[in-house]
């Protein structure tokens, strides 16, 4: 049985009648002519007469055949192997994948050019009842599709025209649930998903099954062969501190995700300047890391990136960096004991070099409650003995938004209300506070510093009989809250921690658990002392800066914004390609925060008003989108139901046609056609036969 694509043409099957209608009309009555005896030729007349008579009833036959044949050919007869009927009106979704991976140049182009030409071949192949809808699998343009609805296919070609290539991630298990939930919805019975994307594994949920769906799944090909392709799969500024006209160092790890066994260059570029390059060399599959040296010759925002020479894949041969370093750091000193408070003052700002550095405010702990700490980048909390839960809560909150705390108990501690307060955030327990009363017939060393860490770093170059090692005649006996492990920077002679460091959302909080005053120890007394307490400050307040910051596309970053207000034209976030628009404010007491809405595009992005800059930043696309391993048609057939695959380079109109009604038979049916003319023409070649007697 056949269907037919076009049945309106049908009609012109009463054409067939015509070589009749010629036939019977055009029967001519004979003339009869005296002439003499003709007995002998009568036999041959009637042999004659039946020839020609057969002859023009297969002439007769092949005409009409002929005028079936290219009736049936322009109503594109099909097989019955396609799903649907001829008139069957159908729901379609296309995934159009626009994640960095498509990014990927190919023989004949970029692929993500030739998906969209692959999905404007789609939208062609849709009918006047049909409906369509798309789906990108990253960015905005995946919400508004799929929350634009089902339309014809000029409303589908123009939302094509707004999707963009992104540096974002395919997540192509949801955005197909996604189109599955969608198609399903519709009224059409004949339902259909087309996934125009390179099929990268991980752009897959493995251990997630695939949806009941009764319709048909179609991959539309693209042509992956042969790739040559590295990426940068991680920067790390390490345990260093960047501090203006030093040197700082910056590791980048290169990856050789397949083809040749080429250099590779990589360079460092610092404030729109190339700094350093070199090259490696990783063999396929492995990594290499290569680092690089770089100053900073004034404080305020910078930015940069490490890049590696072109291969076939550009989005993952970059990767941006964004820190601050503020003109003067803000310290907020927190104390009721003027002789602990004066020392930690003076230990900070010893020269007018220092003092330059840094902008201290002393206060006593009553005045905690009216002090803004949006000013501060470091708040040291010397003698602590106690604050109510309101500052507490304050405290956490600064410190969570990007500051630094330090706590250094004093002899008035409750321990009790300490552990309450603090033991989760720093991981420390109190035991045991300062005694009463004590003698100086012993004393404990604070030492095993650990020199690895940022705070310590000064000192690896020291020989070690001249380490810092502190001596107190008390100790507050203090252990790690278990399960919390802090980094204990320092330890007490007897195991006890000294000085550890933690971090609370985006800031940090350090534990010095030694009280300062000459009486109980000689800390402020030792030549380290001075480098101790300025590196902590710097430590705690580089938090802000955040070096090493990571920052992924396709997310929707909250950003914190120190010693701003929220003005009346709004706070404005400025993109890698220099688009603007305006960002949603959230006002707090310490800090304002802003949302920045979901970016998908990789590069150094800033937060402006009126002409101030208020942050930058960077973000980075997945280095996962570097891997481009395509699993084979078994194992997409166990993540897609009911998958079909349209081989790249078929017709695609074609391919859907065969797909939906069968395989088309006009071709043969307009063969046959001129076959049966041919044979015509050879049956009427003898214009001369005798007209039939009507006998």
């Amino acid at each position: 049985m056949l269907n037919f694509l076009n049945t309106a043409v049908l009609a012109a099957l009463a054409a067939a009648l015509l070589p009749f209608l010629l036939h019977l009309f055009s029967r001519r009555k004979v003339k009869i002519v005296p002439f003499s005896s003709v007995a002998f030729l009568k036999a041959m007349q009637k042999r004659q007469v039946r020839a020609i008579k057969i002859k023009q009833v297969l002439l007769l036959i092949v005409r009409t055949l002929i005028i079936l044949a290219v009736v049936f050919a322009f109503a594109r007869p099909a097989t019955r192997g396609g799903y649907l009927g001829s008139h069957a009106a159908v729901s379609a979704v296309i995934i159009l994948d626009n994640s960095a991976s498509m990014g990927l140049s190919v023989k004949d182009g970029r692929l993500f050019d030739l998906a969209v030409r692959r999905a404007e071949e789609i939208l062609a192949q849709m009918g006047q009842g049909d409906e369509v809808a798309l789906l990108a699998t990253v960015g905005d343009e995946a919400a508004g599709a799929g929350s634009a609805r089902f339309g014809n296919a000029a409303a589908a070609r123009d939302i094509l025209k707004t999707i963009s290539l992104t540096d974002g991630r395919a997540d192509l298990s949801r955005t197909y649930d996604q189109a599955v939930t969608m198609v399903g919805k519709r009224p059409n019975l004949n339902r259909e998903i087309y996934l125009v994307s390179d099929c990268q594994d991980n752009a897959f949920r493995h251990d997630q099954p695939p949806p009941a769906f009764a319709g048909k799944t179609f991959l539309v090909d693209l042509p992956i062969g042969a790739i040559d392709n590295a990426s940068i799969v991680g920067v790390d500024f390490g345990n260093q501190l960047i501090e203006v006209g030093a040197d700082f160092t910056v590791a980048a790890t290169v990856k050789k995700r397949s083809g040749s066994n080429d250099d590779i260059m990589v360079s460092l570029w610092l404030d729109s300047l190339k700094v350093a390059q070199q090259t490696v060399k990783p063999a396929a599959g492995e990594g290499e890391t290569v680092q690089f040296t770089a100053r900073i010759g004034a404080p305020g925002y910078h930015s940069g990136y490490v890049a590696l020479s072109d291969d076939d894949l550009l989005a993952d041969n970059i990767h941006h960096f964004a820190f601050h370093l503020p003109e003067q750091f803000g310290i907020l000193l927190v104390g009721d004991d003027d002789t602990s408070g004066r020392l930690l003052r003076l230990a900070l700002a010893p020269d007018e070099v220092a003092r330059r550095h840094w902008t201290i405010e002393q206060i006593r702990y009553d005045r905690f409650a009216s002090v803004d700490l949006s000013r501060f980048h470091v708040v040291i909390l010397a003698g602590y003995g106690r604050m109510p839960s309101a500052a507490i809560s304050r405290l956490k909150e600064y410190v969570k938004g990007g500051g630094g705390v330090m706590i250094n108990p004093g002899r008035g501690l409750e321990i009790e209300p300490f552990n309450r307060d603090w033991s989760e955030a720093t991981g420390i327990t109190v035991l045991s506070g300062y005694p009463s009363s004590f003698s100086r017939s012993g004393y404990y060393l604070l030492g095993d510093f650990d020199l690895r860490h940022q705070i310590l770093t000064v000192f690896q170059s020291a020989d070690k009989t001249s380490l810092p090692s502190f001596r107190s005649y008390v100790r507050l006996k203090a252990a790690p809250v278990a399960g919390k492990e802090p980094e204990v920077l320092a330890r007490w002679s007897d195991g006890s921690p000294g000085l550890t460091a933690a971090s609370l959302g985006k800031g940090r909080l350090l534990y010095f658990g030694c009280d300062v005053a000459p009486d109980i120890s000689d800390i402020s007394l030792h030549p380290a002392f001075v480098p101790l307490l300025v590196r902590s400050a710097e430590y705690l307040s580089s938090r802000f800066s955040a070096y090493a910051e990571t920052i992924v596309t396709g997310t929707s970053p909250r950003r914190d914004l120190r010693g701003a207000a929220v003005p009346a034209n709004g706070y404005t976030l400025i993109a890698p390609d220099g688009g603007r628009r305006l960002i949603a404010v959230a006002p707090g007491r310490e800090i304002v925060t802003v949302d920045c809405g979901r970016l998908n595009k990789s590069g150094i992005y800033s937060i402006q008003c009126e002409g101030r800059e208020y942050d930058r930043f960077a973000v980075n696309g997945d280095p996962d989108e570097g891997d481009l391993y395509r699993p084979d048609r078994a194992e997409l057939a166990g993540r897609l139901v009911g998958l079909d695959v349209a081989p790249y380079g078929a017709d695609l109109a074609g391919f859907i046609t065969e797909k939906r009604f069968g395989r088309e038979l006009w071709q043969y049916f307009l063969l046959v056609a001129v076959i049966l003319l041919l044979a015509e023409m050879a049956l009427a070649r003898d214009r001369g036969e005798p007209a039939s007697s009507g006998e």
